[in-house]
């Protein structure tokens, strides 16, 4: 599978190529900051198939939590992309309402 998304303002942009590794709704406390309350939709893709293809993103790590998600965003509009988590090596969680086409997320 391949797929292609970007930022809300478009200056990010990304490829992600592989299998996805798993595609969920997470629901802890850090994802419904992120959110906005709601939960956290992502897909899981393999690290080594992901890039950006344009624009650099931020990084946000939490300094107080004993193993922090590592959060990228546009620097521009904000708008969060992808999860690092020390609890997935190997895999991005990419915000599934990135995604420039929402149907490779089945239902």
């Amino acid at each position: 599978m391949q797929l292609t998304g970007r930022c809300y303002c478009g200056a990010l942009r990304y490829r992600a190529e592989g299998e996805p590794l798993f595609k969920g709704q997470c629901h802890c406390r850090e994802c419904q900051y992120i959110a906005g309350g709601m939960p956290n939709v992502t897909m899981a893709m393999p690290e080594g198939g992901f890039a950006y293809t344009q624009g650099t993103p931020k990084q946000f790590r939490r300094a107080d939590l004993p193993e922090p998600v590592t959060r990228e965003f546009c620097p521009e509009c904000g708008t969060h992309l992808l999860s690092r988590t020390p609890g997935l090596p190997g895999a991005v969680l990419i915000k599934v309402g990135t995604f420039d086409d929402p149907s490779l997320f089945p239902d």
